[in-house]
């Protein structure tokens, strides 16, 4: 199958980890791909092992702009597009419309767009994703399909306690201490004051715990309520904020448990990445974690808000090293049987022929 991907997001954040994620993967599968990117973006300048193209674009929605790519897509002989944020949902919506090609579109966040009206196929990666959509009328229900995104567990090293130390003594975080944290731009969203609550109440307890928040703080540098809880004199000291980092993966090995705070999520990315890691995971109860971790057995989940119960957890973690062990081995084991490429790949494959047929193209040979 010929497939045009077609990616708006420039930074490093979701969007553009599981967009690389798929590629390669789809790649492997033997398809051919076509990346439109968005210009000196983070997946342009990944490296990829296949038959794959590459297109800059500044995602201008000028004639100019969406004929030139629409035009080279065409030229080059695509089966399906794929479309990635919002400025590829737009450049999707003209394809559509213009040309009839078939359509899909991944929900990597809830939005209220008209695109998704326009897609042949909606890829939702938890049911909360899809139910946002359906409920609100902007996808048709048989548009919709849910498909987890997947995660080859082998392009991240599990945690040693060598790379653990490693880690720390790059951040200037104590070997004996007890680390929490997290990975994603530091905003309302994602939530991390209730992280530093849980720093405080480990503190409390007699713990000595130390956070780290890898990833930009662009949003919440003027918030009140961010700024009087990040220099409480608790905690002077102990909270790490390194910004957005390109080997984050790396850096998640200076953690002894990961969080998730975040009010609302699709995925998340980085909670993958850091089962993956072998972390133990606690939760809120956002996109499909719910769906992967199970409490006592590969990670905790958590109503939203929760924090005495995420911190009663973390104090039972930060005073059991092998069961710290047993959790993250669980969880990276978790990740490796079900979000495997070669079992999600053939799912998307399915999305795309139907994809197709709705748009009344030949479909390609198998």
């Amino acid at each position: 199958m010929r497939i045009t991907h077609v990616v708006g997001h420039a930074g490093l954040n979701g969007v553009a980890t599981s967009s690389r994620m798929l590629i390669q993967a789809q790649l492997d599968a033997g398809h051919d791909v076509l990346l439109v990117h968005s210009r000196n973006s983070w997946i342009e300048h990944q490296k990829f092992d296949g038959p794959l193209e590459k297109m800059g674009s500044d995602f201008a929605t000028t004639p100019a702009e969406l004929r030139r790519v629409g035009y080279a897509a065409r030229d080059w002989g695509v089966d399906v597009v794929h479309a990635h944020g919002s400025r590829g949902n737009k450049f999707g919506l003209v394809f559509r419309c213009s040309a009839g090609t078939p359509i899909v579109m991944t929900a990597h966040t809830r939005q209220l767009q008209l695109p998704w009206l326009f897609a042949h196929a909606v890829i939702a990666p938890s049911q909360q994703t899809a139910d946002y959509y359906l409920s609100r009328r902007l996808v048709r229900r048989r548009n919709m399909h849910l498909v987890r995104h997947m995660f080859d567990v082998a392009t991240v090293m599990a945690a040693t306690p060598t790379s653990r130390s490693a880690a720390r003594a790059e951040l200037g975080i104590k070997a004996s201490s007890f680390v929490i944290g997290s990975v994603g731009e530091i905003d309302a969203r994602k939530n991390q004051i209730e992280m530093v609550r849980v720093l405080k109440g480990l503190i409390g307890r007699g713990i000595d715990a130390q956070l780290l928040l890898i990833g930009e703080n662009r949003n919440m540098a003027g918030d009140a309520q961010w700024s009087a809880a990040a220099s409480d004199p608790q905690i002077k000291g102990r909270l790490h904020l390194p910004g957005e980092r390109q080997d984050a993966t790396r850096l998640l090995h200076a953690m002894d448990v990961y969080l998730c705070t975040s009010k609302m999520e699709e995925g998340p990315i980085a909670t993958l990445e850091a089962m993956a890691t072998a972390l133990p995971v606690l939760s809120a109860n956002v996109g499909y974690s719910s769906a992967l971790l199970r409490d006592g057995i590969n990670g905790w989940i958590f109503p939203q808000g929760d924090v005495e119960r995420m911190t009663e957890t973390a104090s039972m973690l930060a005073r059991d090293a092998a069961l710290r062990q047993s959790i993250g081995t669980a969880a990276r084991q978790t990740i490796a049987d079900q979000l495997a490429p070669q079992a999600i790949v053939p799912e998307i494959d399915t999305v795309y022929r139907q994809a197709i047929e709705r748009a009344g193209k030949k479909l390609p040979q198998k």
